[in-house]
């Protein structure tokens, strides 16, 4: 049915010196329906997913990825990292930023010269918000925010 990782789950119960029956007693289910959860015959649910994780005292997640039988993330499994097979797609260091006065008008479109000297073409996009927001001279946006107004922003 599932790939539940069977082996890891009767490991955690070891480690603690618990048993599927006190499992059971914990979930409030019968023994028997705890033995085939652990065994893949039966799902187990999102509620007892939770329960089975303060049972054994593990972080939620790692139950959850036992229980669909994935043992490991990209750490575990030293993928290799990606290496793109065309140069150009590879990441270029960041570039400084730059404002509206360091754009290039030419041949009808916007362009910004890279420091080795190329051009790139801006995204139509570049600047379409530029004037949507104000911000006063004498707005300190470091200050710590008024409670008052925290709390009626998050708690009405």
């Amino acid at each position: 049915m599932s790939g539940i990782d069977t082996k890891w789950f009767h490991h955690q119960l070891d480690l603690r010196n618990q048993s599927v029956r006190g499992l059971a007693r914990f979930l409030d289910v019968d023994a028997s329906a705890v033995s085939r959860m652990l065994k893949g015959e039966r799902k187990m649910s999102a509620e007892e997913q939770d329960k089975v994780a303060a049972f054994l005292g593990v972080e939620l997640e790692e139950v959850a990825s036992r229980r669909r039988g994935e043992t490991h993330g990209f750490a575990e499994g030293k993928q290799e990292a990606y290496v793109p097979e065309d140069v150009s797609l590879a990441a270029e260091p960041p570039m400084k930023m730059f404002t509206e006065d360091d754009v290039i008008y030419k041949d009808g479109k916007r362009w910004m010269e890279k420091a080795d000297g190329r051009l790139v073409e801006l995204h139509p996009i570049f600047g379409c918000m530029a004037g949507t927001m104000t911000i006063p001279d004498d707005l300190d946006l470091t200050a710590p925010i008024d409670v008052e107004w925290s709390d009626k922003l998050y708690n009405e």
